[in-house]
């Protein structure tokens, strides 16, 4: 009888796990070219909703905030405006002054410091909609590439601009090629609902 009970109670904690890790723990395949060539079209990607807060599960309702996204953070967040998830890097926290200039970026009156991107790329790189040029960029996170085409976006230079309290500047790396806080302005902090792992299964 008690070995019994100890399954039921074991096939009721695993059921409870089952139905509970996908509203914290997802994989996504990535549909679009925004972020490119970081992620490609096909990836496939972990989102952690639990990484900054802690929410009922399947809801919006946050129950504990226990960490903030940090620069170079790619993060998944509900556009502004817009009731669908979209993910961007994380380019300037609550307070930065944020300055680009030809698709060069200068936080706090830092340039962050770019050089060619002499890797390969897979083929499907056809359908990322990438730019005539591939840089790393480095000064925000770890070292990343980002593509652009010169004079190939009126979003290619901005600034400054202030990111205010409570809110977050993010963008895509496809600078050409990328819906994001350049269009709709930082983004609030309740807006943010996880941090986006690398891709994976290339």
């Amino acid at each position: 009888m008690m070995k019994k009970r100890r399954r039921y109670r074991t096939t009721a904690v695993i059921l409870v796990a089952v139905a509970i890790v996908p509203s914290y723990v997802r994989v996504y395949r990535v549909h679009g070219s925004s972020d490119a060539p970081t992620y490609l079209v096909g990836d496939r990607i972990i989102v952690n909703k639990a990484a900054f807060d802690l929410r009922i599960p399947y809801t919006n309702i946050v129950i504990l905030s226990h960490s903030e996204p940090e620069s170079g953070d790619v993060v998944m967040f509900q556009e502004p405006g817009r009731d669908i998830l979209v993910f961007k890097r994380l380019v300037g926290l609550p307070g930065d002054t944020l300055v680009m200039r030809d698709n060069c970026l200068t936080i706090n009156g830092i340039s962050l410091k770019y050089s060619p991107f002499d890797g390969s790329l897979p083929q499907a790189t056809v359908d990322n909609k990438l730019g005539s040029v591939i840089m790393n960029e480095i000064g925000i996170g770890e070292a990343h590439q980002i593509t652009y085409t010169p004079e190939g976006s009126s979003y290619g230079s901005f600034g400054p601009v202030e990111v205010p309290a409570g809110h977050y500047y993010l963008m895509g790396d496809n600078r050409d090629n990328s819906r994001d806080s350049r269009m709709y302005g930082p983004v609030p902090r309740r807006l943010i609902v996880g941090r986006v792992s690398r891709p994976f299964g290339r």
